[in-house]
């Protein structure tokens, strides 16, 4: 996979066009592709790593393992997302683990040339400083939500960011996630993962197959949040 390939991503991606569209050619030609299997651990937390990486195919899990044990995961990312961006600079170790959730495929290029992009283009300075701000801004979200809205609430907020990238069918949208994953999303039990996802399905607002949910009702599943808000 060479130039031609990072230039269909770009084409027909619009997050991905948005943050590399004035890249300049001499930083173009340095972007290497690579491929990972469902399940590697693409990035281990503590890892120093010397290039900066843009998700291009796939999904992957943010997560980090706490002094319990734990394994808590602070984030899903899809096409267009960036990995290493707040360690790069100043070379510094992970924070989280990134793992493959499917077949991924990721553009990496070495420290050296993404500090040159950033002093070259305009564009992509204002882009990373701006996304930069927003994962902050997301992070401080979440921890507030945690503390904020119980697990019913949070899993309804989950289902509803996560139906841009579901596969529509005739019976729903369909979410590929499991019940293991979910618990980790929200460090708390599989046991309690299942009530919340069982009181959903009583509801008729999703239907659960092995590792997929259907989404069988978004507007109830809307309603069902903001009904909860309007109580608390």
């Amino acid at each position: 996979m060479g130039m031609q390939q990072m230039i269909k991503y770009m084409e027909q991606h619009e997050k991905i066009y948005e943050m590399m569209k004035q890249c300049p050619y001499e930083i173009l030609r340095e972007w290497k592709l690579t491929k990972f299997k469902s399940g590697t651990i693409l990035f281990s937390q503590g890892d120093i790593q010397d290039s900066f990486y843009i998700l291009v195919e796939g999904v992957a899990d943010i997560s980090v393992i706490g002094e319990n044990g734990k394994k808590y995961v602070q984030s899903t990312y899809h096409k267009g997302d960036m990995i290493g961006e707040l360690e790069i600079v100043d070379r510094l170790p992970f924070i989280s683990n990134v793992e493959a959730v499917t077949d991924v495929v990721l553009m990496g290029l070495k420290r050296e040339h993404f500090l040159n992009w950033l002093q070259l283009d305009r564009n992509f300075n204002e882009y990373f400083i701006r996304s930069i701000l927003k994962l902050q801004y997301d992070i401080l979200k979440k921890e507030g939500d945690n503390n904020l809205y119980t697990l019913h609430d949070r899993v309804c907020s989950y289902l509803l960011r996560c139906l841009p990238h579901g596969q529509k069918r005739a019976e729903g949208i369909v979410i590929q996630v499991d019940k293991q994953q979910l618990s980790h999303q929200f460090a708390v039990t599989p046991r309690s993962i299942n009530r919340t996802l069982s009181e959903l399905k009583k509801q008729g607002v999703i239907d659960l197959n092995k590792q997929e949910i259907i989404i069988l009702n978004a507007m109830r599943l809307q309603l069902e949040l903001e009904e909860r808000n309007s109580r608390a």
